[in-house]
């Protein structure tokens, strides 16, 4: 019975010592538009579901939407828009989503004002992710996704922001990679596959989960798209999704093609 005991008690602390070892991990997916996430749905399920805390970042507000909804753009079409993310992150098993509701990314509102979202796209990123604190970014670029020009100016700010404050180490970046054989139908960029450098494999409950999390965005896609996508997904059997890691070199030379500066 002491032997018994003993054991027991040894598992339990042993058992205590692995938890406090593999502390949970913070992932943040920063997206353009409220919708975004549900390209990599499946990875952010898995993460929570691994009880990491993983948090979605939306950059614009979304209320020029209008492709295949009656409601005109506006205030009303955005508002209508978060909470379709907001009922996407609780289908995922998620945090609640950040919104930092800049107007657009791109210069239909004019050259100026497009500065000026920018900036505050910059600045508003800056003031967060330290607040996060992420282990791990996540986002699109540089062909950003479905080559959507707000999706490119996403991804490449929070890429010029790591780079400008010196927190390329700090918070690891990943690029979402497409497989070529998954852009023929899809019209995405792709990723020689040389440079993938992480695979996330996840479960058919983490696809599940992003099956419903898609049917939240009913401004966004017909019936018929969503089932269309949701299709794709489920006849998808890899269920592996691939990322690029942003590295930066570190050290100056003094030419292009001479080290030794002679």
């Amino acid at each position: 019975m002491k032997y018994l005991f003993y054991c027991t008690v040894t598992f339990l602390i042993a058992s205590t010592t692995m938890a406090q070892t593999q502390k949970a991990k913070t992932i943040l997916f920063i997206g353009a538009h409220p919708d975004d996430e549900t390209a990599l749905g499946e990875v952010l399920a898995k993460y929570a579901r691994l009880g990491n805390k993983v948090y979605v970042m939306i950059a614009t507000d979304g209320k020029d939407g209008t492709r295949v909804t009656k409601i005109p753009a506006g205030d009303s079409l955005g508002n209508l828009r978060k909470l379709e993310t907001i009922c996407s992150c609780i289908k995922l098993g998620i945090e609640p989503p950040i919104f930092l509701s800049i107007e657009r990314l791109d210069t239909k509102i004019g050259v100026g004002k497009y500065f000026k979202c920018y900036k505050q796209l910059l600045d508003s990123f800056k003031l967060k992710i330290p607040v996060i604190n992420p282990d791990v970014i996540l986002t699109f670029w540089p062909d950003g996704d479905t080559h959507h020009s707000e999706h490119i100016v996403t991804g490449g700010a929070i890429t010029e922001l790591l780079l400008s404050e010196g927190w390329v180490d700090k918070y690891p970046l990943y690029y979402v990679a497409w497989k070529k054989d998954k852009t023929d139908i899809d019209d995405l960029g792709y990723v020689d596959e040389q440079y993938f450098n992480v695979q996330v494999n996840y479960t058919q409950a983490d696809e599940n989960k992003a099956v419903e999390a898609l049917k939240c965005y009913v401004t966004q896609y017909t019936t018929e798209e969503t089932a269309e996508e949701n299709g794709k997904k489920i006849k998808d059997k890899e269920n592996r999704l691939y990322f690029r890691k942003f590295a930066v070199v570190k050290g100056l030379q003094n030419d292009f093609f001479n080290k030794t500066g002679n």
